[in-house]
């Protein structure tokens, strides 16, 4: 009779317990990252009143008789399934999905957690806000992580700044258009940088001269333009040098210039005509000012006699009292206000029809300035013009801007200043790029590299204009040099990479070190199609950290305000071989048990569990299968309590029999 009483009483106390659990797990409903636990319940010993007897040849076997003593609570295990990721907008949250944990350390103990609500504190460290333990992972150096290493805490200060890196290489990839056309060379247009071109039939930038730049014994210094009739000029020789079409004249102390005097400026006419031949001023010399073709030369005259004349009276006659100049009067018109006095003087402006220069004077053309010396023949407006001096150095003054190619079949296409030409040749457009260096000061230069085809499978590198040196003005001022050594670069007729080399010597006059920076060019395909090359650079300018992001594997990226983005940490993950042996210890944390096996402690990739930024991982809580659960115990409390309710009335009753 008793037993009864005992069984319904251990089916009360694991009910009870039972209903603890399911109230936890309600309770945590909402706890990010927690895990819910359920109660499973077994028999405990039974009383033996016959064993089981085996068959025999006449009788068969019979089974043992025996009472159950009740349940007991068998375990209370840990459900370790993922909960829902929920999206919360901050970059360091993070959700764990899979077989794993985050690890945490306040510096004497380690602890494991599913909660990855973590931040930044004061200090940069990454840490769990609500108990400010460190978050545990790897860091970074130099952009460079290696997680081979035991694991510590995590400190990514805010603003924290990034050295400048010097440029060691450039690397090329994608393609090269092996369609690219070529085209067959019908002239070469050579445009100067004077404003002048010529065209030619062949045309080679180290035998090609523009103009030159001579200077001279007597201090000057003078612009030709060498022709095939033009001779060598050689330094420390005498040559002819030509200045040009005279353009105007400038007479000094020592050098007089004669003028020819023309018809007059604003008036109708002098003696009575308006026609140049009837005047009779002689050609004037002057022993200053500067004067062309069709300056005005001014004559001061006094009035002798002011004559009306004309039929409307619009005109007026003045005659002077000087006539020497062979001046003697003037038609002017009659003048808006007041009138002309005898006595004033009246100023009459000629215009210069030509001019003489000579020993003294200084002669101007389009290009040179020259003052005649002794045994210099004059110099006269309209003219050309030449000196013979000793030249003593030789320089181009006007090189090649710029070359124009013109093709048989009529294109107009733009060729490079230092590459070779010739009429019935090939001509293939370049390919233009852009590589960034940076120097060891950490200030970037743009350096255009240029990529033409010069025969089937076979290109050139070179820099601007087609040359293999070039300088770069910087926006500070500064100068850069620059110089390219290369091989050409050779594809397989299949496309592929066979060989090529190049190098840039940049030379700076920032201060920077000079610089060897070498190109690889092993990842670029020569195939028909668009021309897609691409050049990456290693190096960067200083930065300071502006932003950090985690990737799935738990790899921390820091933004720098130099554009740059490197890893900065990893965040480290356990695994256990038995997840729900782990010790709750609160708050979220776990520790290591005898029965949940040993971490192990690697990246989230490692052991194939994946990390989500900015979200966290909702309770694993079931609250439907939670309140059916709390039925079940509940109806399972109220059976065994019968137990015990209808054990009591049987005891009852067996003692009321002595009645």
């Amino acid at each position: 009779m008793m037993r009864s009483l005992f069984s319904g009483v251990s089916g009360l106390k694991n009910h009870q317990t039972r209903m603890d659990v399911i109230g936890n797990n309600i309770s945590n409903v909402n706890t990010t990252g927690f895990k819910s636990s359920r109660v499973t319940f077994a028999d405990t010993l039974n009383q033996t009143m016959t064993g089981a007897s085996a068959p025999t040849e006449n009788l068969g076997g019979t089974n043992p008789k025996q009472i159950g003593l009740g349940s007991a609570v068998s375990s209370i295990d840990l459900l370790f399934t993922d909960g829902s990721v929920q999206s919360t907008g901050k970059n360091t949250d993070l959700c764990l999905s899979g077989n794993g944990l985050f690890v945490v350390s306040n510096g004497s103990q380690t602890y494991y957690t599913r909660n990855g609500a973590f931040e930044f504190d004061a200090d940069g460290n990454y840490v769990v806000p609500g108990s400010g333990m460190y978050v545990q992972g790897w860091m970074a150096s130099g952009g460079t992580l290696s997680t081979t290493g035991s694991v510590g805490k995590i400190t990514i200060p805010a603003g924290k700044s990034m050295e400048s890196s010097e440029t060691e290489i450039i690397t090329y990839s994608n393609n090269l258009n092996a369609a690219t056309t070529g085209y067959t060379i019908s002239s070469i247009l050579v445009n100067k940088t004077d404003g002048t071109s010529e065209t030619v039939s062949s045309y080679n930038p180290n035998s090609y001269i523009g103009n030159l730049k001579l200077t001279c014994s007597d201090g000057g210094t003078y612009v030709v333009t060498p022709t095939t009739s033009t001779p060598v000029y050689t330094a420390g020789q005498n040559g002819t040098i030509s200045i040009g079409s005279v353009s105007s004249v400038t007479a000094n102390g020592s050098g007089q210039v004669e003028l020819s005097i023309g018809a007059p400026g604003d008036y109708y006419a002098v003696n009575g005509s308006t026609a140049a031949a009837t005047i009779t001023v002689p050609n004037t010399s002057v022993t200053s000012g500067t004067y062309s073709i069709g300056d005005n030369y001014s004559v001061t005259k006094k009035i002798s006699n002011v004559q009306t004349i004309g039929g409307d009276n619009d005109r007026i006659l003045l005659t002077f009292t000087d006539n020497t100049d062979g001046i003697t009067s003037v038609t002017v018109p009659k003048p808006s206000e007041g009138n002309y006095e005898v006595g004033d003087n009246f100023v009459v402006n000629l215009k210069v029809t030509g001019a003489t220069a000579t020993t003294g004077a200084t002669v101007t053309s389009d290009t040179n300035s020259v003052t005649i010396i002794s045994g210099d023949s004059n110099a006269t407006l309209g003219s050309d013009y030449s000196i013979t001096r000793q030249v003593n150095e030789i320089a181009n003054e006007s090189s090649v801007e710029s070359v124009t190619i013109t093709t048989t079949d009529g294109n107009t296409l733009t060729g490079l200043v230092s590459s070779t030409y010739a009429a019935n040749g090939k001509f293939y457009p370049s390919v233009t790029t852009t590589a960034t260096i940076y120097d060891s000061l950490g200030t970037s230069h743009s350096v255009p590299i240029l990529f033409t085809k010069t025969a089937d499978n076979t290109w050139a590198l070179t820099l601007n204009g087609g040359s293999s040196s070039t300088t770069i003005t910087e926006p500070d001022g500064t100068i850069t040099t620059v110089n390219l050594s290369s091989t050409d670069l050779k594809f397989t007729t299949s496309g592929k990479y066979i060989s090529g080399s190049a190098n840039l010597t940049m030379s700076y006059t920032n201060g920077a070190a000079d610089k060897t920076v070498t190109i690889n060019m092993a990842a670029l395909t020569q195939y028909a199609g668009n021309s897609t090359i691409n050049a990456t650079s290693d190096g960067n300018a200083a930065g300071t950290l502006e932003s950090v992001s985690i990737d799935a594997s738990g790899i921390i990226t820091g933004t720098y305000t130099n554009g740059v983005k490197q890893s900065e940490a990893q965040v480290a993950v356990a695994q256990f071989t038995n997840a729900s042996g782990l010790t709750k210890t609160g708050s979220s944390l776990y520790q290591e048990s005898n029965n949940s096996g040993t971490a192990n402690i690697k990246t989230a990739a490692d052991l194939g569990v994946k990390i989500t930024a900015s979200a966290l991982e909702m309770s694993n809580v079931d609250i439907a299968n939670e309140f059916a659960d709390m039925i079940v115990t509940q109806r399972g409390f109220q059976s065994n309590s019968k137990i015990i309710t209808v054990g009591d009335e049987m005891l009852e009753t067996v003692i009321n029999m002595k009645r």
